[in-house]
């Protein structure tokens, strides 16, 4: 009776401690959410930036993975920075330009002036 008390209590405290534990997800090597359009380039034009080179970055029809995707921008192409805003996800999302679409990409892949 007493193990199963022990047990139980570790287990209790196991949950709690992993409850509380901050869940992190993988960022990717670009601008992130710090940086703002006003204050990256008057040009606003920056390049996809995945972590491999024949990477593609998902255009989506808002600032969120839960929108729908309109197509996929490979890692290294140009796009026009329109405007930003933080999502419910927690990720600062650019909306871009890219060849005539328009849409959303997340911010931490979206490097560098190409200028």
């Amino acid at each position: 009776m007493l193990k199963t008390s022990r047990l139980k209590t570790l287990m209790a405290c196991t949950l709690i401690l992993g409850a509380a534990s901050p869940v992190t997800a993988q960022v990717g090597p670009g601008l992130g959410r710090t940086d703002t359009v006003s204050s990256y380039r008057t040009e606003n034009y920056a390049n996809v930036c995945t972590r491999n080179s024949n990477g593609r970055l998902s255009l989506r029809t808002g600032p969120g993975q839960q929108y729908k995707k309109v197509k996929e921008i490979a890692n290294g192409n140009v796009v026009g920075l329109v405007g930003g805003q933080y999502s419910s996800d927690g990720f600062y999302w650019w909306k871009v330009l890219h060849n005539g679409n328009q849409g959303w990409v997340r911010a931490d892949f979206v490097c560098g002036d190409p200028q």
